[in-house]
């Protein structure tokens, strides 16, 4: 019985290491992912809102400067075709543009076919603003709002996945102070920044103490696996009915 006791204990305090080693071989084994493998030492900066344009070329530049990538979450609002050369340099650069919805509000009481409908008109006003179709694979909601006002997920999952993204992605650091965010910081962590002064000021310090410690600054979709954007002559359209075949 002792030795039963004993070994029922053992099982138990071996669950949360468990745990935590199965987060770490498959990150993707959740809806909401915060960050990619502690193993790897990459990390991936997140730039959201595209408020202002002029800090998101800014951010844009320092990057390219600096030899490193990251991924910009813009809302759809913000797209026109008239800066069709400044988002295609920003796609050469090497950067990525994953989608914030068309507009900067909550989702998660959204009705599930507005969720749709929202994620599918992004796609269509990047690619008419790029004047070719780019594969959008990642998303992250404002406010990283996922739940309704009983704290349900299930109708923003479900309406999510409907469209066609498995995940959505939130972040494990939101720092402004470089000096703060660099203690921060782990393998596989998810920087959340946005298109605006104290950002891109953070952004001029923090990056090349990144580099210095040696960690690697690769997109979202590149961090957790998700292979290269895919690109058409094709331009994509949202037509409801596409949907509700699945």
């Amino acid at each position: 019985m002792k030795k039963l006791l004993a070994f029922l204990l053992a099982c138990c305090l071996l669950l949360p290491v468990m745990a935590a080693l199965a987060e770490e071989e498959d990150p993707l084994s959740k809806f909401a992912i915060r960050s990619g493998r502690r193993s790897d030492h990459r990390v991936a900066i997140t730039v959201d809102d595209a408020f202002d344009l002029a800090f998101v070329w800014k951010i844009r530049d320092l990057f390219d400067e600096l030899g490193v990538v990251g991924t910009f979450f813009p809302i759809g609002k913000m797209f026109s075709e008239e800066d069709r050369a400044e988002w295609i340099k920003l796609l050469d650069n090497g950067n990525e543009i994953g989608s914030h919805n068309m507009g900067h509000y909550r989702m998660g009481d959204s009705n599930p076919w507005d969720i749709i409908s929202a994620l599918g008109r992004f796609q269509e006003q990047l690619d008419r603003t790029l004047g070719f179709h780019y594969q959008v694979q990642s998303f992250r909601p404002p406010y990283g709002n996922i739940s309704d006002a009983n704290g349900k997920t299930n109708k923003f999952r479900g309406a999510v996945q409907t469209f066609g993204y498995q995940h959505v992605i939130l972040w494990d650091v939101s720092q402004t102070e470089a000096k703060k965010a660099i203690h921060q910081v782990q393998n596989g962590s998810i920087l959340l920044y946005h298109s605006r002064l104290k950002d891109y000021q953070c952004l001029q310090e923090l990056i090349p103490q990144l580099l210095d410690q040696g960690y690697q600054l690769v997109t979202v979709s590149d961090l957790l696996g998700f292979g290269d954007n895919e690109t058409g002559d094709v331009l994509y359209t949202y037509h409801r009915e596409d949907y509700e075949k699945k």
